[in-house]
Order: structure tokens, then sequence, then C-alpha cells
């Protein structure tokens, strides 16, 4: 049997699902402290880009097409999603509000510029475009693998040892699935994921993602 087809069977996609998808999730919660964790999200982003530069059916213009109408259409639940945020941050964690920036001012700068280079762009290469290339050859019913990808999203940032951090990407996975469906853009999903986490950061909400 050759490599290609082993590859490419059900099999071995369950497997390579389990190993990267669980895990290095569970490696990473378990021996990473802090920023460490970020090390593998950014090694396997990088493995998975080789992967889907290497595949002959996969869409490089995911990876460079920017739909500046579906942004501008995007602004309305931007808005309304920032206003909610900042809502139930203030009600539900106001010990949290506004300290990141104002205690720690340089380690805040420091993620604003970092942020979309050690996790951004590596989140949404593994959980967006090489997940939805990949495993719809095994979930073919489109629900069922948004459905999946958002539980999967979710429950991988159990490595921040809080109940909130996998309750938030959970929700919203769904706003970064829906954003990549409409637009199959990296650079979409990524604005739209980097612009909630500096509001996240800025408002305190970030506290359940260090």
């Amino acid at each position: 049997m050759s490599p290609k087809i082993v590859y490419n069977s059900t099999a071995f996609m369950v497997v390579e699902f389990i190993v990267f998808y669980v895990f290095f999730p569970f490696i990473a919660n378990a021996f990473l402290d802090g920023w460490y964790k970020i090390i593998p999200l950014v090694l396997i982003a990088f493995f998975f880009l080789f992967l889907l530069l290497k595949d002959p059916t996969f869409d490089r213009n995911v990876l460079t097409r920017f739909n500046r109408y579906y942004l501008w259409k995007s602004v309305p639940r931007m808005i309304i999603i920032t206003v909610l945020l900042v809502w139930f941050t203030f009600w539900i964690f106001p010990e949290l509000f506004f300290v990141y920036p104002i205690e720690n001012f340089k380690s805040y700068v420091i993620t604003f510029f970092l942020y979309p280079l050690a996790s951004v762009f590596p989140q949404e290469i593994i959980y967006r475009v090489y997940y939805f290339h990949r495993y719809h050859k095994v979930v073919p019913e489109k629900y069922l693998l948004m459905f999946s990808n958002a539980v999967v999203f979710g429950l991988t940032h159990f490595i921040y040892a809080n109940w909130v951090a996998p309750i938030a990407t959970f929700l919203a996975g769904w706003i970064f699935i829906y954003n990549y469906y409409r637009t199959r853009s990296l650079l979409n999903v990524s604005l739209e994921h980097y612009f909630y986490g500096l509001i996240m950061f800025t408002i305190g909400f970030g506290y359940f993602f260090q």
C-alpha cells in the first residue's frame, strides 16, 4: 500500500486527529506553562501548512485571499460582540476590568504585536484551514463538521486550566467558522479573531487565556 493511500485513509486521519488535536494539547497542558504552551501550536501550524502546500487538491488562494466586502459586512457583528464582551466582563469579572493594560502595560504592548503571529494565525491554520480541508473527507456532513470544529476548538483551550476559556472559544469558534465558510480566507478569519483577542486582552477578559 502506497504512503499516499495510507495518508488519505480514514484510519490514518483518525489517528492524526487524536495525536494533533487531543494528545498535543494534553501534553502542553501537563508539562508547559504560560507562553511555552504556544510552542506546540506554532510547530503544528508550520507542519500543517507544509502539508497543505504539498497537497495538490488544496486551494492556495485561501492563504492570500482577502474579502473586503465581507469585512465591512462584519463590522456591525464585531461592534455588537465587543459591547457584549465589555458588558459581560464588567458585570461578571469587575476585578479584571482593564487591569492588564494598566498594571502590565509592557506585556500588553508585547501581546498586541505577538498575538497574531504566535496565536491567531497558527490557530486559524490548524482549526480552520487544515481542519476543514482535511476532515471533510471523514465528516462530509457540513454542520456536523462545523460542530465538531467548535467543540474541538473549545476543548483545546482547557490548557488554560479554567472553565471560561473553553466556553468562550466554543462560542467564538462558531463566528470564526461562519467567517471562514463565507470567505474561504485565512486573512479574513484571522483579522476578526485578532480583533476579538485584542478586545479581550484590553478589557481584562484575556486573563483567562494566559
